[in-house]
């Protein structure tokens, strides 16, 4: 009760003044630095001692000398006051002062024009922020999160755990492709129903309740019944099934436009493309975030990298 007490009460001020008495070494400079008088220091400095219940500064030495309890309030005092420095950056006009690493949790392939532009963006304004990204599937960047694994999590969920704030992203848009070596390539006039009963190349997290699970709903309702003619996890892989003749399968546009085989792919009705996968950024609602994490957090949501 008297912790709180004190913190309630206490002049904030004053433990500034303690600062650049010590910093100055003297109250007449800390005076001539802080443009009031050394009255007035002293003063502060009293009313500091009193609300402490403790003498902070040991009078009459050149320079002035703390006592424990002073250098212990010091201590305190230049915390503080770091801490005050960087919510000063937070607010824009000093972000070169914000420093230090956001660790991120990235589930692998996100081909986003803007997401590029934002990292481009983020880089320039805060040129002391590092960036500590690791791939992982978003199933385990959700797990990890769960745990209060101190990072930010960017990846695309389905069923989203309790304890997990959000903010979503973009949808990242799927579309049907086949390759170069598959019969459709080079037919020149191809209508949906002609694909009612391909051989399909499909995602592991299809499944109903994972996160692409939209693709297997479209495949159900438009009956697409087709066989499964090879099952992955991996986007890359999935790509070279595709080209390779094995089926047909569902890829997000963004990611094709960024690859080689572009001219080796061939886009499938329906031209509005199959399902909309969102991608979030994910944090866990009971762990405190860093002044860093809540930075990037707030600045990716303002940039809006929706497609």
């Amino acid at each position: 009760m008297m912790q709180k007490k004190l913190a309630d009460s206490l002049n904030w001020a004053l433990l500034h003044v303690l600062i650049i008495i010590y910093e100055e070494g003297s109250i007449s400079a800390a005076a001539d630095r802080l443009n009031i008088t050394q009255s007035a220091v002293s003063q502060n400095l009293k009313k500091l001692e009193e609300q402490l219940e403790s003498q902070l500064v040991i009078r009459n030495t050149k320079p002035l000398e703390l006592t424990p309890i002073g250098r212990y309030c010091l201590q305190i005092a230049q915390t503080m006051f770091t801490e005050i420095t960087s919510i000063e950056a937070m607010r824009g006009s000093n972000s070169h002062l914000l420093e230090g690493v956001v660790k991120l949790l990235v589930v692998s392939r996100i081909h986003n024009p803007k997401y590029n532009q934002f990292l481009v963006y983020f880089k320039k304004k805060y040129p002391n922020i590092t960036l500590d990204l690791t791939v992982k599937s978003s199933m385990d960047i959700l797990n990890n999160l769960n745990q209060k694994t101190p990072a930010i999590g960017i990846c695309l969920a389905r069923r989203i755990p309790e304890n997990l704030n959000k903010e979503l992203l973009f949808n990242q848009r799927y579309y049907l492709y086949c390759g170069y070596h598959h019969p459709f390539f080079l037919e020149k006039e191809l209508s949906f129903d002609s694909l009612l009963k391909e051989d399909f190349i499909a995602f592991n997290s299809e499944d109903i309740g994972d996160v692409l699970s939209p693709i297997t709903v479209f495949k159900e309702s438009h009956d697409l019944t087709g066989r499964i003619s090879a099952y992955t996890n991996n986007l890359d892989e999935a790509v070279r099934l595709i080209y390779t003749g094995y089926g047909i399968g569902a890829l997000p546009d963004q990611f094709i436009a960024a690859t080689h085989l572009e001219s080796k792919l061939r886009r499938l009705p329906p031209k509005e493309g199959i399902a909309d996968v969102p991608v979030y950024i994910f944090w866990h609602e009971h762990r405190p975030l860093s002044l860093l994490e809540a930075k990037f957090i707030e600045e990716i949501v303002a940039f809006d990298i929706s497609l």
